[in-house]
């Protein structure tokens, strides 16, 4: 992950800058690691209803290890909610502290590590991703409160787990 106000000669970054993130204020500014998330979910699960004020959360995934160590310039700016899961782990929520708008998420495993892939708020990516066209799962839908067409791709908690 890249933070806007830093430049680099990286060759990736000239190819694929990635999708601009950033908070209601804009105070937090940064990029994701590219433009091709791995997969994108709309969740159902509690904490994602808190958070998003909504009827679910919507996020994009990407490679854990092309977004964290965050770079410090970042880090120093964010804040952090820990709260524990279900299955044990952790989630780090990150978010804006002038306006409050949640960033990105990752979870710290029971043994001490970062699930493979970490998640960007949907509603803090500015500009680039066509919603429409991905295959966006719904997930956690135990927790639903809004009926949820027989067509839409849906698990009862996270994937694979």
């Amino acid at each position: 992950m890249r933070d806007t106000s830093s430049k680099t000669n990286s060759e990736d970054t000239a190819t694929d800058p990635g999708l601009p993130v950033s908070c209601e204020c804009g105070y937090i500014r940064l990029r994701t690691p590219s433009s091709t998330p791995l997969g994108t979910a709309h969740c159902h699960c509690t904490a994602c209803r808190k958070q998003s004020a909504s009827l679910f959360g919507s996020s994009v995934y990407f490679p854990a290890e092309q977004v964290f160590p965050l770079p410090a310039e970042l880090e120093a700016k964010l804040s952090v909610f820990s709260h524990p899961t279900d299955s044990g782990s952790t989630m780090n929520c990150y978010f804006c502290p002038k306006c409050g708008v949640r960033i990105l998420h990752a979870i710290t495993l029971p043994d001490g590590n970062l699930r493979a892939s970490v998640s960007f708020k949907g509603g803090a990516i500015d500009s680039g991703l066509d919603w429409k066209s991905l295959n966006t799962k719904h997930i956690f839908t135990r927790s639903a409160v809004m009926k949820i067409p027989e067509e839409w791709e849906c698990h009862e908690t996270y994937p694979g787990s």
